[in-house]
């Protein structure tokens, strides 16, 4: 007598005269289940891997940019007035800080203004540097700087810091209001030293709200004042 095993693990005897006879052994609902269990897990590392693959594969394609063509140079003009513009602007609000309000510990100049500069003289036509963002930027910056110094600053510096950024930016977009510099306003303010009235709160009204009413009122001057510039876009 012989013995075969088949695909199907079922094992039959033939006997002398060359007839099958089956003799099914079936295996055990436990080991099946254990086999069914064993491949559903590597579908699922198996799908999990291939998500994930795509992903990093997807994400490290971004780095590659999308390969628009960059903007065209402005014509030596354009530069010319942005230099006036800035220079005005900031001469100004420095002459205002260092002649007449630092003597008395007030301030009118703060590093973000620099920034604004940039990008009220420098790209005059984009929204960040319309007068909405301008002013809406700083006081948002500037409130939001103040309130975390008061609240978390001055018991955990780092998150105070975060918090305030974060919370500026995050109410920007909100309102519709983005101004890049804002953001710098309000570390300025979470950060600064508490030598002004109302724990620092006065920073709201100056120099973050005088100061940039002041480079918008260049602004208008001096943008206007280019052949190929209109400032503003829109006011609201």
């Amino acid at each position: 007598m012989v013995t075969i095993n088949s695909p199907k693990s079922d094992i039959f005897s033939i006997d002398a005269n060359h007839e099958k006879v089956a003799v099914s052994i079936e295996k055990s609902a436990e080991t099946i289940g254990k086999i069914e269990n064993v491949e559903e897990k590597n579908d699922a590392s198996l799908s999990i891997f291939n998500r994930c693959w795509k992903w990093i594969n997807t994400y490290v394609n971004k780095f590659r940019g999308l390969h628009e063509q960059r903007p065209k140079r402005l014509p030596w003009r354009e530069h010319l007035w942005s230099f006036i513009g800035a220079f005005v602007s900031i001469a100004t609000i420095a002459f205002f800080h260092f002649k007449l309000l630092a003597q008395h510990q007030q301030s009118f100049l703060i590093g973000s203004f620099g920034a604004s500069a940039v990008i009220v003289f420098g790209t005059p036509h984009t929204p960040p540097a319309q007068p909405r963002n301008l002013i809406c930027g700083h006081l948002i910056g500037a409130l939001c700087g103040c309130i975390a110094r008061v609240a978390i600053y001055q018991y955990e510096n780092s998150i105070g810091c975060a918090i305030a950024v974060a919370t500026s930016i995050v109410l920007m977009q909100f309102t519709e209001t983005s101004h890049p510099p804002g953001g710098a306003t309000a570390l300025i303010a979470v950060t600064s030293e508490r030598i002004l009235p109302w724990a620092n709160f006065q920073f709201i009204l100056m120099p973050a709200l005088s100061g940039a009413f002041t480079m918008l009122l260049v602004a208008l001057i001096v943008n206007n004042m280019a052949h190929k510039r209109a400032y503003p876009t829109f006011w609201w």
